[in-house]
């Protein structure tokens, strides 16, 4: 098969790496964040300055401009979250440009989380069947930071900011927010993006929207951006990734397994993983994302030793530190 999941684990990156950007400065973001929420939402972030709360010149807090901060509240993003305001910082700033992707996904849902909750069993599988060298992986115990890389001059570096950002259908309304990077040439560019990803299982099928909001530097750069041009390759390669995850799923799911087969990096590395992939292909199993962290959350949990002389604490300390993530 020609394309399995190819480059999905990597949009963002791919994203990112669009043009090169320049780095606003802490001061810059702070400033950015604290007067959008302040005039698009009437929420004062805390931290705040009152000179940061003042209006950015040449800015145009309008309906148009204040959607995403809108929509991010309405999703019940964390305002008291540092990761919140330095989003913010990026969504406040002059210039941006979205790029949106929609269609239909030959996948049903509990196929379509599984592939999602388990980026490195994927990126292996991308392996096995394309002979690349793609590699990602988690950077916390909840998932919610991971990196990636293409083997050669693609890198990115991604938080899984919000899993069920609408409060409905478990783990298919994501937010991320990251950094890309890659080298071109002599170029080396790198880029900031919110990525904003909603599924809709419907049976068999999964309906999506993508979002990607990317920051250019400067005016030319968002003119170039926004080109009908432009926009029909960004648009053309996010497509590509996402229909190569419905393509290599429907698929493995028709019977190709070959690839699977003689893998010993598979069947070494990711036994279980082949095991429950194959029943939820085969409607035997259900899967929402999340689902891996709580399981191994679980198996944590009951290789802990018990102790028969143990006496139970009537007053018990609270863990400060909540187990459950962000935005769920």
């Amino acid at each position: 098969m020609r394309s399995l999941l190819k480059r999905h684990t990597l949009l963002l990156a791919l994203l990112f790496c669009t043009v090169a950007f320049a780095d606003p400065t802490k001061d810059e973001l702070r400033h950015h964040s604290c007067a959008a929420a302040k005039k698009c939402l009437d929420v004062i972030l805390p931290g705040c300055s009152a000179q940061e709360l003042e209006p950015i010149d040449h800015i145009e807090y309008d309906a148009e401009f204040c959607s995403v901060f809108f929509d991010l509240k309405n999703r019940g993003i964390d305002m008291r979250s540092p990761v919140t305001k330095e989003m913010f910082g990026h969504l406040g700033s002059r210039y941006r440009v979205i790029y949106e992707n929609s269609g239909i996904l030959p996948v049903s849902g509990p196929m379509m989380s599984y592939l999602f909750d388990h980026f490195p069993f994927t990126t292996a599988l991308v392996n096995v069947f394309q002979g690349t060298n793609y590699t990602i992986h988690y950077n916390s115990p909840d998932q919610r930071l991971f990196s990636g890389d293409n083997g050669g001059n693609l890198f990115g570096d991604f938080y899984w900011a919000m899993q069920d950002s609408a409060g409905v259908e478990k783990g298919f309304h994501s937010v991320f927010y990251g950094s890309g990077r890659c080298k071109i040439l002599r170029w080396n560019l790198h880029g900031i993006a919110v990525a904003i990803l909603d599924m809709h299982p419907e049976g068999e099928k999964t309906r999506y929207k993508f979002r990607a909001i990317v920051f250019p530097a400067n005016a030319v750069l968002n003119s170039i951006m926004k080109m009908g041009v432009f926009r029909d390759v960004v648009n053309s390669k996010i497509g590509e990734i996402i229909r190569n995850i419905s393509e290599s799923s429907e698929s493995y799911v028709a019977g190709n397994h070959t690839p699977v087969d003689t893998s010993q990096v598979l069947h070494q590395k990711y036994a279980n993983e082949l095991e429950e992939f194959t029943q939820i292909a085969a409607g035997k199993l259900n899967w929402t994302i999340g689902d891996a962290v709580e399981k191994k959350r679980k198996e944590a949990l009951q290789k802990r030793p018990v102790f028969v002389t143990e006496t139970p604490l009537i007053f018990k300390q609270q863990n400060s530190i909540s187990n459950k993530p962000a935005g769920n």
